[in-house]
C-alpha cells in the first residue's frame, strides 16, 4: 500500500473511531529530495523508523515519516535536518493544521524535558 493510501486509510479510521483517534497525538514530516547533505542523514533517519513510507519515484518522490510523543528526539533530529526546505510539510494525525510548526512542534518539544 503507497503512502497516500495509508493515510486515507488512517483518515478514515479516524472518523470512524473517534475517541481511539482523540487520544494518539502524532505527527508526521513529509519532505522531498534537495540538494543538500542534510537530505541524505534525513532519509537514513527515516528509514530507521517504524512509520517510514514513501510515495513516488526519482526526484519527486516524498518521505513520510510519522513520530509519537515518546520519539520526541527522533522527531528533533529530523526536524531541524529538513525544516528549511520549500516542500517539507507536517501533519498532526494525518492533517495539515494551522500554525503546526510554531505550536503544535513547540509543544511537542515539551517531551524532550527530562
Amino acid at each position: 500500500m503507497d503512502a497516500k493510501k495509508k493515510i486515507e486509510a488512517e483518515k478514515l479510521s479516524n472518523i470512524l473511531n473517534p475517541k481511539k483517534s482523540n487520544k494518539e497525538f502524532k505527527v508526521t514530516i513529509r519532505f522531498q529530495k534537495h540538494l543538500s547533505r542534510k537530505y541524505e542523514k534525513a532519509l537514513e533517519l527515516a528509514k530507521n523508523n517504524p512509520y517510514f513510507m514513501e510515495e513516488g519515484e526519482g526526484d519527486l518522490r516524498k518521505t513520510y515519516v510519522s513520530f509519537y510523543p515518546p520519539d520526541v528526539d527522533d522527531l528533533y533530529e529530523l526536524f531541524e535536518l529538513v525544516k528549511d526546505q520549500e516542500s517539507t510539510r507536517i501533519y498532526l494525525n494525518n492533517k495539515l493544521i494551522p500554525y503546526i510548526q510554531d505550536l503544535w512542534l513547540f509543544l511537542m518539544w515539551f517531551y524532550r524535558v527530562k
